[in-house]
């Protein structure tokens, strides 16, 4: 990482430590180092995205305003705070024997994380390589996005695989790696580097967080794995993969054993479903432990109108960091304010509600693109009883039993032994088994799959109350302990298979592009318009799009369906006419305002034709295996 852009972060940390002393709660030392890695990320992608908007361009200036901002805004709190600033510092030197299980928690995710992150992205002579599937699936989007910003001017955001519409997509974690180009990486290392900050960070926000809610640091570490390895039962494939492949099969792990379709496994771990794929999780399941634990202990230690304050403000921004996250933090707190009424929620849910509900309306999906069959449908969405099980209810209690292992019982022995809790968190949690029951009965996104982008937060949150049940398991005796360790072990090692099988390089990487992609994206990003508009393939991984940061006709259309943009179809269509040279060809191009077409080997196979572009526009540049096209729009 070029030193710049690493003092850039280690300066939004610094202020997201001050930024912490604006919320009047009593945030420990590690709680406020941690925690501000996250609010100072957070705060600067906010601060930045104001003066780009302003200039339509991401620059370096930009960014340094973005972060003075940012860093005065942090300075203020901890001046203001200087008092308990001072009593931090000198409880952390008394009581540093006490943060080890934190340390150990930090040390050993982020082992992994690093180790996988490092190979994120590879360059080599043939081409730029993805480490993991799904880097090489979602970080293309994250890439176009990210170099939109950065390259292609794209303010007001809106997409750019499907021009004309507004960036639906929560945005800011591609943002804040945008804010990371002008000082010196490049958009692939910007990528990385955002998702190493705030991928070392969310273990420690999840344990002390943890920490919070149960009333101890065991619960608390078990709750951080239960998550991170979180899985059903498929490791009971390793055995007959040992038979086969002996113990070359350890070595390097042949298949998955969270995700595999043939035998209904749906619950991919959520570190490779989530974390490390959809880069603004990073972001929304942060913030939204953060802001319930500011919630949990402002009601519990009945504080005054500044920390609801402090949690509405953060709150009426979290739509652009995470949708999901958002409705998390609005509504189970709605659930709290009921049994905890006090005119102060009102601090809280009105910039939460004002703000944000203004924000998703500008990125709702224009369309609904469900498609039901013979499904009945609810107000556009389908219902579909039992999720992907199948049927109710001995098959809809198998799979979930099948996918997630234990979790379930798990979660219902923690109210049976909630006496046992130092705290009332089962209590707390019990509103979360909406975020599980209804996405069990209605679809709620265009891809049933997706329903998972609520279950994720009932398992998370549901890690801590299993933390604490195990902890007291362990605590109870040995002959407990025993069961406690077994349950974690079905529970996790499924997980373990797969985050072992992911950051083997060997196995799980994919070429993202070859040399050619790499030579007309560099080509294409120095050498046209950043507003200028390309008909390409509709791949996921243009280089165009990805990689050189200009807005294409159409992107890849799994994406835009489950994105809600209908005109997807429309667009596809025409694009493909456009590259094949159709007679409408020319016409098309002019009412889309394409000013280039790219011929390459993603295009040739769709009928791409060099052919008809010789004679009807001017190749700027041919290198025999990528030709782009002017095309003249008068």
């Amino acid at each position: 990482m070029e030193l710049g852009a690493l003092l850039y972060l280690l300066a939004a940390a610094a202020a997201g430590f001050g930024i912490t002393y604006w919320s009047g709660v009593g945030f420990t030392l590690e709680e406020r180092v941690v925690f501000g890695v996250v609010l100072g990320g957070a705060a600067v992608s906010v601060a930045t995205f104001v003066p780009a908007l302003v200039a339509r361009d991401v620059t370096l200036v930009t960014a340094l305003l973005g972060l003075a901002a940012t860093l005065a805004l942090g300075a203020a709190g901890a001046v203001l705070a200087r008092s308990r600033v001072t009593a931090d510092w000198m409880d952390a030197r008394r009581g540093w024997r006490s943060r080890w299980p934190l340390l150990a928690v930090l040390l050993v995710c982020g082992a992994w994380t690093v180790h996988l992150l490092h190979q994120a992205y590879v360059y080599t002579p043939n081409g730029l390589y993805a480490g993991y599937v799904n880097i090489w699936g979602d970080w293309a989007a994250h890439l176009s996005f990210a170099g939109s910003f950065a390259y292609g001017h794209n303010f007001p955001p809106e997409f750019p695989i499907d021009p004309g519409h507004h960036l639906g997509y929560p945005f800011m974690v591609d943002f804040l790696a945008a804010d990371l180009v002008p000082l010196g990486l490049s958009l692939t290392e910007a990528l990385t580097a955002t998702s190493a900050v705030l991928g070392l960070a969310f273990p420690g926000v999840l344990y002390l967080a943890a920490v919070r809610f149960l009333g101890e640091r065991a619960g608390a570490a078990i709750a951080v794995f239960l998550f991170v390895l979180s899985g059903g039962l498929g490791f009971v494939y390793l055995s007959g993969d040992l038979q086969r492949f002996g113990l070359e099969a350890l070595a390097h792990l042949p298949r998955e054993y969270t995700l595999n379709r043939d035998v209904n496994l749906q619950w991919l771990n959520p570190v490779l479903g989530y974390l490390v794929p959809q880069r603004s999780t990073l972001f929304g399941f942060s913030l939204a432990l953060i802001l319930l634990v500011v919630l949990w202990i402002v009601v519990r230690e009945r504080l005054a109108w500044r920390p609801f304050l402090f949690a509405g403000l953060v709150a009426a921004t979290l739509p652009v960091f995470h949708v999901h996250a958002w409705g998390t933090v609005v509504a189970l707190p709605a659930f709290w304010a009921l049994f905890n009424r006090r005119p102060q929620w009102i601090a809280f849910f009105a910039p939460a509600l004002v703000v944000g509900i203004p924000i998703l309306a500008w990125m709702w999906p224009p369309d609904n693109t469900s498609m039901c069959g013979n499904l009945a449908l609810l107000g556009g969405f389908c219902i579909q009883p039992g999720w992907l099980s199948g049927g109710y209810p001995w098959d809809w209690i198998w799979f979930w039993i099948w996918n997630t292992s234990l979790l379930l019982p798990l979660l219902i022995g923690g109210y049976v032994l909630q006496r046992r809790f130092p705290t009332e968190f089962p209590k707390w949690f019990a509103p979360m088994w909406l975020w599980f029951a209804v996405p069990n009965v209605i679809v709620l996104q265009p891809w049933i799959w997706d329903n998972t982008k609520f279950f994720v937060f009932w398992a998370l949150l549901g890690a801590i109350l299993g933390g604490g049940v195990l902890a007291h398991l362990v605590r109870r005796g040995p002959g407990t302990a025993i069961v406690a360790v077994a349950v974690m072990a079905l529970m996790g090692l499924s997980g373990a298979l797969d985050l072992a099988r992911a950051s083997d390089f060997s196995v799980s990487s994919v070429q993202f592009t070859d040399a050619g992609g790499l030579k007309v994206a560099e080509w294409v990003r120095t050498h046209t318009s950043p507003d200028a508009i390309f008909a390409v393939a509709d791949e996921h991984n243009s280089p165009v799009s990805t990689l050189a940061g200009r807005r294409v006709l159409v992107g890849y259309p799994g994406w835009l369906w489950t994105y809600g943009l209908a005109d997807y179809v429309q667009k596809e269509a025409d694009d493909k006419k456009i590259l094949a040279g159709d007679p409408a060809a020319l016409d098309l191009a002019r009412k889309y305002g394409v000013d280039y077409v790219m011929i390459g080997p993603q295009e040739v196979p769709r009928g791409g034709s060099r052919a008809y572009w010789d004679d009807h526009a001017t190749l700027v540049y041919d290198d025999g295996e990528y030709a782009v096209y002017r095309v003249d729009n008068a």
